[in-house]
């Protein structure tokens, strides 16, 4: 059944820091795809609310799951040290699945303290709390049945092949079923919420805009053209980097060494540690560069400890004043936390900009947990002046809420352009004058060359949603083959001749059975790929049978 026809879309987005859901009736989509509803976590802060908590994750001394967002960062803070030191405790753990070239299933991950665990158990772990807090909110209100349900994952544009199947995986483990799950790339969910909730004439016909998100841990970067259906073209293929508000954090926490000192830093509670943690959230969100009001200083809680050991250390060049409990950071230095991604940014896109594809984009849209903050939207405005840049109201709830449309409509991205160079891994009559002699096989007494790759797809062609290459044929090797295995191969290059060549990696594997022997190697395989949607499919068809064979590969 399409998605467009399930009763319900939940859309679960799992960051970097922060994680929700977000849902829609259908009836309520085809009436305003406006009325998205989100889930209101407490803070803990008095009664603010947020649309997300975050994606901290606490297990017991037996990796037995506790507890998941606020709820586990204040627990874990309770615990006694005994207790600390047994548990384990996940937070910002996403990025370990960027550009990750070993990443499977067994892969393990460290928590705070540096102890491991296998990291599917956590992110299905975390994956699993949001779907069953769903179920408990939504059977309060409405009764439904699972299969009306149509779950949606979001996950950065710019992961390869092997992180989104990790993530589709997990998720599968959490529960959700996986003819029931859509990815969705999160640029392109920001782009429907955009397209849907900003006023009616800003996406003309031929329009073409950039979407920024730019996340906790990632930036994506696309460009999409609206066409005459309405639908949108990608035109420039995802890009981006790990510039995301994590950098700021990470500038604020070396800022504080640099201040007290690492022994000082290292006596501060886990209790102490968390409420410095939130204070400096709160203020890098609301920071702003341009109601100075003389570039006053800004002011964050420290502990005690921290206040006694600022007269031991020599400090930076610039003042740091201690007012009662709270530490008065100089203005500038505090804007400086942002420089590193803000300018990375600003760099990224500038080099897009350049680019003739996007030549005539007129509007940048800027969403993600940093679009909030005042530095990035000024240096873009500055960096930009020919080209109008957005920030959408609930900017940061852009990709959580675009997911849900996404799940409704996936056909509204109508053509996407292809991340790798795919193929398969086969075997060819070996030519002495062609092949490298390394590469020579025999098989059943027949020289051949192995490791050959046979390309489906070049990396950055356009494909329609759903479109599907032309079939290859290919045959077995052994007379008694009762088994074909399709290798589906991926790469960033755009020629290659062998599946050794560097860069390439196995997607995973298609097995064809071919228990007719009768015709020995005459028999044949017909192969194609099917690309456009936010993942990879293939299909494999015995000619002999007429059975075809999906893409339920194993990408490890």
């Amino acid at each position: 059944m399409a998605s467009a026809q399930k009763l319900l879309v939940v859309a679960i987005d799992f960051g970097t820091t922060y994680s929700g859901y977000a849902f829609s009736f259908y009836h309520e989509y085809k009436s305003n795809k406006k009325k998205v509803r989100t889930y209101l976590w407490p803070t803990g802060i008095g009664l603010e609310q947020s649309t997300k908590a975050p994606t901290s994750i606490l297990f017991d001394s037996r990796q037995k799951f506790h507890s998941f967002g606020y709820q586990a960062e204040d627990t874990y803070t309770r615990l006694p040290d005994d207790h600390q030191k047994q548990w384990y405790y996940f937070k910002r753990f996403k990025m370990t699945l960027f550009k990750n070239e070993n990443l499977n299933e067994m892969t393990r991950i460290k928590d705070v303290t540096g102890r491991e665990m296998r990291a599917m158990n956590v992110f299905s772990a975390g994956i699993k709390y949001l779907r069953d807090h769903f179920h408990e909110m939504l059977q309060e209100r409405s009764i439904f049945e699972e299969e009306d349900i149509q779950w949606v994952l979001t996950v950065p544009a710019i992961w390869n092949d092997a992180a989104k199947q990790f993530m589709r995986k997990a998720a599968v483990k959490a529960g959700i079923n996986g003819d029931r799950l859509t990815l969705a790339l999160e640029p392109e969910a920001a782009a429907l919420y955009c397209k849907s909730n900003i006023r009616q004439g800003m996406f003309p016909i031929g329009h073409t805009f950039m979407i920024v998100d730019s996340g906790g841990g990632t930036v994506d970067v696309t460009a999409h053209k609206v066409h005459l259906s309405d639908k949108l073209q990608e035109v420039l293929p995802p890009s981006g980097g790990p510039w995301g508000g994590t950098k700021v954090d990470d500038a604020f926490q070396t800022f504080l060494v640099k201040v007290f000192g690492l022994a000082a830093i290292r006596k501060m509670s886990k209790a102490e540690n968390l409420q410095i943690e939130r204070e400096f959230e709160i203020v890098k969100r609301s920071f702003n560069p341009e109601a100075a009001m003389g570039m006053s200083p800004v002011n964050i809680w420290i502990p005690y400890c921290l206040r006694e050991s600022l007269g031991r250390t020599a400090g930076i060049q610039q003042p740091i004043k201690i007012r009662g409990d709270k530490m008065s950071i100089p203005h500038q230095t505090f804007a400086s936390f942002f420089d590193v991604p803000v300018q990375k940014i600003v760099n990224h896109v500038r080099e897009l900009i350049a680019k003739p594809e996007v030549a005539s984009a007129d509007a940048i849209y800027l969403v993600g947990g940093l679009s909030d903050s005042k530095l990035l939207q000024a240096a873009m405005i500055e960096a930009f002046p020919h080209i109008q840049v957005h920030i959408p109201v609930e900017a940061t709830s852009a990709v959580l809420k675009g997911a849900v449309i996404f799940g409704h409509d996936s056909d509204i991205i109508g053509w996407r352009m292809a991340t790798s160079t795919y193929g398969t891994k086969g075997v060819v009559e070996f030519d002495h004058g062609r092949h490298p002699i390394n590469q020579l096989t025999l098989i059943e007494g027949i020289e051949y060359c192995s490791d050959v790759f046979s390309k489906f797809i070049t990396v950055g062609t356009t494909m329609r949603n759903g479109q599907a290459t032309p079939y290859k044929s290919f045959s077995p090797v052994c007379k008694n083959q009762a088994i074909m295995p399709i290798r589906v191969i991926a790469s960033p290059s755009e020629n290659l001749t062998y599946t050794t060549d560097p860069g390439c990696r196995a997607l995973g594997t298609i097995s064809v059975r071919m228990p007719d022997l009768t015709g020995g190697t005459n028999r044949a395989v017909k192969v194609r790929m099917i690309l456009g949607g936010t993942e990879l499919k293939v299909e494999a068809v015995d000619e002999n049978t007429g059975l075809t064979y999906a893409a339920s590969f194993d990408c490890f």
